[in-house]
């Protein structure tokens, strides 16, 4: 018999965890028939572990849905969320104290444990989300949506706009959908001679979809800077960190944010030539130890990039807002990749959220705060014909579950 906590408030809760856990029971018996016995002890771990991230994803969603109804929420103890005839899967959400003056936002973290259910004093494997809550319902909220859009010369003219009006439909979308959000526009290049790293807020935030969507391209082929068509994305964040570009009065001042969202628009490789079956230059999505120097030091070795997926990770938690003058927020990725490459597809889906649908591979984050290897995720693999619809969907979850881990 399976079970569940019942309230009447948590429905939307139970379904989510009834969808996610049901295939347990049946991946289970079908794996013991079928599966030598190291095969299958191999395959019941993995599947446990994944049960074990699945329950600090609920916790974190359970945690959002009880501070919307309640301000005074202060977690929840460690709970059954499933149970089998073998293992007991619980939940636990523990706060860390409000993290903004207005005591609309918490700092928490939601635990995931498996359990044998001969021994409940002792966790099998436990996952762990490091995050934050919003209480929308005390306030307004103002979500930031920072569309960050790839320049590289392998985007020809004709394949930009194409890519253009795929951005500006999801901005619209954005901008209808989610009246009190704000949206900017963030190209980036890299030149290809010097090596200096460059991004260009071409949008400041603004609520106007007309605004929003009257852009041109600034960097690669068709604008005027045509030697910028390297792209380096660890290194123009990292230009973007070290310039302070999200503190008080800045290019993309964040007063007033509640959330911030990054949309990410790309055909770059992965790790540029170190990875099978990739280029010998010019595209990078994670920092290596195998890229050359002058890849992620800017110009002339002026600054460092963080290690692997670092630049990322220090935006999901807050550190760089917090560094900008603006404690207390922290972001989410939603990447679109035309990169049919494997490796690449894994990386790209390291650097995005939970949520969406990818649930292919996943390269390792160790660091990642919101969980490594954690799926799905909100990447999408798609290619420039496919138009709008796929980046909208995604879009659509983040403004209904306004999800700010």
């Amino acid at each position: 018999m399976q079970k569940f906590i019942k309230n009447k408030e948590e429905k939307g809760f139970l379904l989510a965890t009834l969808i996610a856990f049901i295939p347990l029971i049946t991946i289970l018996a079908v794996l013991a028939i079928s599966l030598p016995l190291q095969s299958y002890q191999t395959t019941v771990r993995q599947e446990l572990v994944r049960q074990a991230q699945l329950a600090a994803t609920s916790a974190m969603d359970y945690a959002k849905e009880q501070y919307e109804l309640d301000i005074a929420y202060a977690g929840t103890p460690e709970t059954t969320l499933y149970e089998t005839d073998t293992h007991i899967v619980k939940f636990e959400v523990t706060t860390k104290g409000y993290s903004n003056p207005t005591n609309t936002q918490q700092d928490i973290q939601g635990i995931g444990r498996v359990y044998k259910k001969t021994d409940e004093s002792n966790a099998l494997f436990t996952r762990e989300i490091q995050g934050k809550i919003t209480n929308t319902t005390s306030g307004t909220s103002s979500v930031r949506f920072i569309f960050i859009v790839d320049n590289s010369g392998s985007m020809s003219v004709s394949e930009w706009l194409d890519s253009k009006s795929t951005v500006d439909a999801a901005i619209e979308y954005v901008l209808t959908e989610a009246p009190t959000s704000e949206v900017a526009v963030v190209q980036y290049g890299t030149n290809h001679y010097s090596q200096e790293h460059k991004y260009d807020v071409t949008v400041p935030f603004t609520d106007d979809s007309v605004t929003a969507t009257t852009w041109d391209r600034r960097f690669g082929p068709g604008s005027s800077s045509t030697s910028d068509y390297q792209d380096h994305l660890p290194g123009s964040l990292a230009r973007m960190r070290l310039g302070s570009v999200y503190g008080p009065g800045d290019e993309l001042d964040l007063e007033g944010a509640t959330d911030v969202q990054f949309v990410l628009f790309t055909d770059a490789w992965g790790t540029g030539f170190s990875s099978p079956n990739q280029n010998s230059c010019c595209s990078v999505l994670k920092k290596t130890s195998s890229q050359p120097s002058f890849w992620t030091n800017g110009n002339g070795g002026g600054f460092s990039v963080l290690d692997g997926y670092g630049e990322y990770n220090q935006l999901k938690d807050g550190t760089v807002f917090d560094g900008d003058g603006y404690p207390g927020l922290s972001s989410q990725f939603t990447v679109l990749s035309i990169n049919s490459n494997n490796a690449t597809r894994a990386i790209s889906a390291a650097i995005a959220s939970p949520g969406g649908s990818w649930t292919g591979s996943i390269d390792g984050n160790a660091d990642d705060p919101e969980g490594d290897g954690l799926l799905p995720r909100r990447f999408i693999s798609t290619t420039l014909a496919a138009g709008p619809d796929e980046i909208i969907e995604v879009l659509g979850e983040v403004i209904e579950e306004e999800i700010n881990f």
